[in-house]
């Protein structure tokens, strides 16, 4: 049993004291439509930000029914779906959203609407803002730039987030957020997805694929068509990656897809370091590889409760296990209620594709090859150690390196040259390696086994020679990124996965 209610938009002051200089009606609120309601969908995808509500009423004009009381529903008004499942269980709440158009045909007998709920508003607005702090903080953060409520967060959205959310919408920066902790949840060997959603008008995050309990789609009992579809229209099983010169600089191949269905190359443009963020060619070169698409769909009788993002099990003639819902619509026609769903298989072990990767050249950006091949952006140490560090993060923050991946120790100098003078000596010496480092380090005095006694600019030295950064004072670091291949500042030292061995206290000389 669906029930619908609406309410007026919030008066402005001039509509309130129009209202009163005119006696007019109060504005509704909580008024039960669900009487003039004909017909209604309730629908969600995962490729859209909000879930929608369209329905009809019946409609008509005084002048042509006397006896008919029409219904006035504003754009901006406020739609309650309420759902019912029997006389003897609890209503419960399914939709809360706004009116965001309407539509009526003078010859008609209907008012047509379509409704969203306030996810839209995250999809619509935009922000700019430093976006830091935990993954669960940095959600509320956005929310409250366009002071959406924050319902239920899982607990484990404890990964750290820096980055600069410029002119991007509420709901791209949510999914940055989410993919930062998807990468460290990986990182952890946890493959996960999320995705958030809006229940009773606040945002939630859930896992993509929860499956939903007490319930399984059968042919016998509310299943009435199946439908199950294979193909490789789409499929991508080696990319090429190029620079601004157009060099081919790595080189991402799905052997088994190759073998198994002939090579279908694309290539990928490497995109430059960007101000405030950093930018992962090798995950955004490996994103565009796509394998055979397997897509399934059912239609049945309606249960409240299958909507995207969540999973169901199946046992049908061709649909056998567990589904995730890519995208549902509930039907709500003549008290009957159908959903159709788009399903995706989800197997109980996964196969990971094993991607060959090559790399064939350190990729060159026409926007700062300049400042990677001029040794003049070295400077002599004069500085202190804020105001060199600072200096020297604004010359080589978010750049390559001449040695590409493994440009730890050439970033170290370089950066480290506008405060240390050991450091300066180096970059200019064209020290590039660990072992070189260290090994000038212990004859200049300044290599100590004491890890625990870092100061802003020290040079942490990292498993036996294997990577240097430069500490910053409040826990995280400068560095060079192999897997990003770019200079980063990055929030916890700790997080390199490997144990400081070694400082060069550079602070200091």
């Amino acid at each position: 049993m669906l029930k619908i209610k609406y309410s007026d938009p919030p008066e402005t002051d001039k509509e309130r004291l129009s209202r009163q200089n005119n006696n007019g009606p109060m504005p509704q609120n909580n008024l039960d439509i669900t009487d003039y309601v004909t017909k209604l969908t309730w629908s969600g995808d995962s490729d859209q930000a909000a879930r929608k509500v369209d329905f009809s009423i019946v409609y008509n004009m005084a002048n042509k029914d006397k006896a008919f009381i029409p219904l006035d529903l504003k754009v901006g008004g406020f739609i309650y779906l309420y759902y019912q499942e029997s006389a003897m269980s609890d209503e419960i709440e399914i939709f809360e959203g706004r009116i965001f158009y309407r539509k009526r045909q003078s010859e008609g007998y209907a008012f047509d609407f379509t409704c969203f709920d306030d996810m839209i508003y995250l999809a619509k607005s935009n922000m700019r803002a430093i976006i830091s702090g935990t993954a669960s903080a940095a959600i509320t953060q956005v929310c409250n730039e366009i002071q959406i409520p924050v319902g239920t967060l899982p607990a484990d959205l404890s990964c750290k987030v820096n980055f600069i959310c410029d002119d991007k919408s509420c709901t791209e920066a949510i999914r940055m957020i989410l993919d930062n902790q998807q990468a460290a949840d990986l990182s952890n060997g946890k493959d996960t997805y999320y995705l958030p959603v809006c229940i009773n008008g606040k945002v939630n995050i859930i896992k993509k694929g929860e499956l939903i309990t007490g319930y399984i789609a059968t042919a016998d009992t509310n299943i009435t068509a199946a439908e199950h579809s294979e193909n490789i229209e789409n499929m991508v099983n080696r990319i090429k990656a190029v620079d601004d010169n157009g060099t081919v600089c790595q080189m991402f191949t799905n052997n088994d897809d190759v073998k198994h269905f002939g090579m279908i190359q694309k290539i990928y443009k490497m995109q430059p370091p960007k101000d405030g963020e950093t930018v992962d060619n090798v995950k955004a070169a490996k994103a565009k590889l796509s394998r055979q698409k397997d897509e399934s769909s059912l239609k049945g009788t309606g249960y409240i409760q299958c909507i995207t993002g969540y999973a169901i099990q199946v046992q049908e003639e061709q649909l056998k296990g567990k589904f995730y819902i890519k995208s549902d619509t509930h039907t709500f026609d003549n008290g009957i209620h159908t959903m159709d769903l788009t399903l995706e298989y989800i197997p109980d072990n996964p196969e990971q594709p094993e991607i060959e990767q090559v790399d064939y050249a350190s990729p060159v950006f026409n926007s700062s090859s300049n400042r990677m091949d001029n040794d003049r952006n070295v400077s002599n140490g004069s500085q202190s150690v804020d105001a060199g560090l600072s200096a020297g993060w604004s010359v080589w923050g978010g750049h390559t390196m001449k040695n590409g991946a493994k440009g730890c120790a050439e970033f170290a100098g370089k950066c480290g040259s506008y405060y240390s003078p050991f450091m300066a000596k180096e970059a200019k010496n064209g020290v590039v390696s660990c072992n070189g480092l260290v090994s000038d380090a212990k004859k200049a005095g300044l290599l100590t086994t004491n890890t625990k006694d870092i100061q802003k600019g020290d040079i942490l030295v990292y498993g036996n020679n294997k990577h240097v950064v430069i500490y910053d004072g409040q826990g995280g670091y400068y560095g060079n990124s192999s897997s990003r291949n770019v200079t980063v500042h990055s929030g916890n030292y700790a997080d390199i996965g490997l144990p400081v061995t070694k400082v060069i206290k550079a602070s200091r000389g």
